[in-house]
């Protein structure tokens, strides 16, 4: 996976407590409309040893648009069968 440099920005920082834990930034909050309770989904990326958090909703849709792709994928196999 890329990343275009240009839609990532500094943030803030964050310092790690003793369970862990993190306290995300306000202005990031506001700007993702993060709740108190919300739930997010942490990626880690191995290669750039880094840390993304998304919504359960970004998370969602990602998992539709796979399964609408792996359906497109399956159709396109299928189309090659009855040839």
């Amino acid at each position: 996976m890329s990343f275009n440099h240009h839609h990532i920005k500094l943030a803030g920082t964050v310092t790690v407590g003793p369970k862990g834990q993190v306290v995300i930034p306000s202005d990031v909050r506001e700007s993702m409309s993060i709740e108190p309770g919300d739930k997010l989904v942490a990626l880690y990326f191995n290669d750039r040893k880094s840390v993304v958090f998304i919504t359960e909703q970004q998370a969602q849709e990602y998992v539709n648009r796979m399964g609408e792709q792996f359906v497109q994928f399956k159709e396109t196999l299928r189309g090659g069968e009855k040839q």
